[in-house]
């Protein structure tokens, strides 16, 4: 797979991951007993982080959007499992199912982060 379309399935994840969020906070789809105000807020602005993600991955390709955007992957998946022994349900199938694109995000971008540049892109130095 090229990089430009890793890339592209990285947005494409991210929007999956932005879409899942939102009908979270719009209450489609029920993630915890205790819902309410929290969720909304909760959806809508994990939501947005993940639009915004989408439009970085299509707008620029650079190594430190790649990083930056890895390196909140792992935020956001080890904070995940890492409230969930205090919310009720522990763990549910929505959060658990976004873990799946959260992940392919995650070895995407990595995947994109560590590849040696192509010889063109490089400094003449380091070819």
């Amino acid at each position: 797979m090229t990089a430009d379309k890793l890339r592209y399935f990285a947005a494409a994840m991210a929007a999956v991951a932005a879409i899942i969020y939102f009908l979270i906070g719009a209450g489609v789809l029920q993630v915890v007993d205790e819902g309410g105000d929290g969720m909304l807020t909760f959806g809508l602005v994990a939501g947005l982080g993940f639009a915004l993600g989408v439009i970085l991955l299509l707008v620029w390709k650079r190594r430190f959007i790649w990083i930056l955007g890895a390196l909140l992957q792992v935020f956001v998946i080890a904070m995940y499992f890492a409230v969930g022994p205090d919310r009720t349900p522990h763990y549910e199938m929505w959060g658990l199912m976004l873990r799946v694109p959260q992940v392919l995000i995650l070895g995407s971008l990595a995947y994109l982060s560590l590849r040696r540049a192509p010889a063109r892109l490089r400094p003449a130095a380091a070819r």
